[in-house]
């Protein structure tokens, strides 16, 4: 078993996801009122939301960076992010400390892999869908053909995203806006989508869509659970 080092806090409401993940899965296999033994690195996320809105990513990642040597420091023996848009400051985080990091993108394309899916909407906020890391970094590891929303449904996956899910609401509107897009692009021979940022599980899930929804959060929480608990 590592004692696994996490990055949350970007934002807190899907790092509390996480915990909950890891905790029931340490409930599984020990049974009784077992919990999981992890440290966390809570960024703050007022912070980081200003340095993403003014792309200032070396300041991002210096972040994730400092946060990464505190666990390591703390007895870390492995990393693992919290958050899609944070992944940016994984490759320096691993580099700085030496340490494995648990990388979304590896659970991602081994889900997707799993299920031979061919052509995933991929969502997340803006920058996840459109920047210059995330989808390439992905396409890196996974040969389907990765597509994105048009710039409306971008602008407004960003408004639920950083209006609603960060502050904890979630809106009936707002789901049908989300299931409604996806089938849209399901028309268009989308075969999955990635909720790639960790809060969009909190309003989309497979029953309101018709087609695989590779819930980001759940798939790497599963996959730290089994290096945490051992498995």
């Amino acid at each position: 078993m590592k004692r696994i080092g996490l990055i949350g806090g970007v934002s807190p409401e899907a790092t509390i996801l996480y915990y909950r993940h890891l905790n029931a899965a340490a409930r599984k296999k020990h049974g009784g009122q077992h919990s999981a033994n992890v440290l966390y690195y809570m960024l703050d996320y007022g912070v980081m939301i200003d340095h993403y809105h003014h792309h200032a990513w070396p300041d991002f990642i210096a972040e994730v960076v400092r946060g990464a040597e505190a666990l390591k420091a703390g007895g870390a023996e492995a990393l693992a992010i919290t958050s899609g848009t944070t992944h940016v400051g994984a490759a320096a985080a691993a580099e700085r400390t030496g340490l494995p990091l648990i990388h979304m993108h590896d659970s991602l394309t081994r889900a997707m892999q799993a299920q031979n899916i061919q052509q995933p909407l991929l969502t997340g906020t803006p920058w996840v869908m459109s920047g210059d890391f995330f989808k390439p970094e992905l396409a890196q590891r996974y040969h389907g053909n990765i597509i994105t929303p048009s710039a409306h449904d971008r602008d407004m996956i960003g408004r639920i995203i950083f209006d609603e899910l960060v502050e904890g609401v979630v809106t009936p509107a707002s789901r049908a806006d989300m299931a409604s897009m996806v089938g849209h692009h399901q028309q268009q021979g989308a075969d999955a989508v990635i909720l790639g940022c960790t809060e969009l599980c909190m309003i989309l899930e497979q029953a309101d869509c018709d087609i695989p929804v590779l819930d980001a959060t759940a798939i790497h929480a599963a996959d730290i659970a089994q290096i945490l608990l051992g498995d």
